[in-house]
């Protein structure tokens, strides 16, 4: 596929999938979030560092995945937009590495670990790279689902089916994701204003 078709088809389905967002959540003043671990249902695991040898036994480096970069950055744009977010360390404390499965056990987690807060479940089901070096796009297929932990009921969704996110300029796998999960927070978090 050339590359100006390749470019034509990335800015259709931008098109699309910009066109698709789902009306704001109804928020009350003040009301706080907890973004919770993303369901990462790829099979993958989606290393965004720490994977290498290097990372591993030269720098200590930890792992990071996709899940942290796009659970991380949407407590930052969140935050951003205005909203009150769950501090990470507190909601790590509270959860105790439980991820959910479901927008339900997002509800379940939440009203188990006493959040006074809406839970956010984010669920990544495809992750797919157009090449292994300099990647120009991933095919992102996720969703967003805002539940009230008091009742179980999925109070806002955003349903992302599976096309590109352009990362133009990335040379690695690596750099990409990390493009491609910051950008799918934006996705995720523009409904919620500002």
């Amino acid at each position: 596929m050339n590359a100006r078709l390749r470019s034509l088809l990335l800015s259709l389905w931008l098109v699309a999938a910009c066109a698709n967002q789902p009306a704001p959540p109804s928020l009350r003043p003040g009301q706080p979030i907890a973004v919770l671990p993303p369901n990462n249902r790829c099979g993958d695991p989606l290393f965004v560092s720490g994977a290498s040898f290097l990372d591993r036994y030269v720098f200590h480096a930890g792992p990071v995945t996709v899940g942290d970069v796009l659970a991380g950055e949407a407590r930052f744009q969140l935050a951003e937009r205005g909203v009150v977010v769950i501090p990470q360390a507190t909601l790590a404390q509270a959860i105790n590495g439980q991820v959910p499965q479901s927008p339900q056990a997002a509800g379940e987690i939440a009203a188990r670990a006493k959040l006074d807060a809406l839970a956010l479940y984010l669920e990544i089901r495809r992750w797919e790279p157009d090449a292994p070096t300099h990647p120009t796009f991933v095919i992102v297929g996720a969703s967003a689902s805002l539940v009230d932990p008091a009742n179980g009921k999925v109070v806002w969704q955003l349903d992302r089916a599976a096309a590109p996110i352009a990362t133009p300029g990335e040379v690695t796998l690596e750099t990409a994701y990390e493009t491609a999960a910051r950008k799918l927070a934006t996705e995720i978090t523009t409904p919620f204003g500002r």
